[in-house]
């Protein structure tokens, strides 16, 4: 689009309509000049109402926090959220992490193990089968 003076232009374009203020653009809360003005409670209350997907419920609790918001400062309210408990680990998930750790090493331990004592009782058995040959060979040549 960087390469496209059309689309930008026509961009450039929709932008300037959509901030003018005749008052048809109902995210238009300054005026050309840049002076934002906040829109009182009531205009707010409007356009949450005409919002679409928000239940009742959500509604009612935005209201009460819209005409009656809660007092306080910034201070109070770091105060509330360092006296949440924190969203970390507890002991108990390392616990459970550990042990199913220690629990999948131990599996693939054994079926090492296993596989270990098969391949050398092969081996051995190749080895008895080669020393059982050579014997009779040897008695044979005798």
């Amino acid at each position: 689009m960087a390469e496209d003076p059309i689309n930008q232009q026509q961009f450039a374009d929709d932008v300037l309509a959509a901030t003018q203020d005749d008052g048809s653009f109902a995210g238009n809360l300054g005026d050309p000049n840049g002076n934002m003005k906040l829109p009182s409670v009531d205009e707010v209350w409007k356009l949450i109402e005409q919002m679409e997907g928000i239940s009742d419920e959500e509604r009612a609790s935005i209201r009460e926090n819209l005409y009656n918001p809660q007092e306080g400062t910034a201070e109070d309210f770091m105060k509330r959220y360092a006296a949440q408990p924190a969203m970390g680990h507890t002991s108990w998930d390392y616990i459970i992490f550990f042990t199913m750790l220690a629990i999948i090493l131990a599996i693939f331990a054994l079926f090492g193990y296993k596989l270990y004592k098969s391949l050398m009782s092969k081996e051995l058995k190749k080895q008895e089968k080669l020393k059982q040959k050579q014997s009779k060979k040897s008695k044979k040549v005798n």
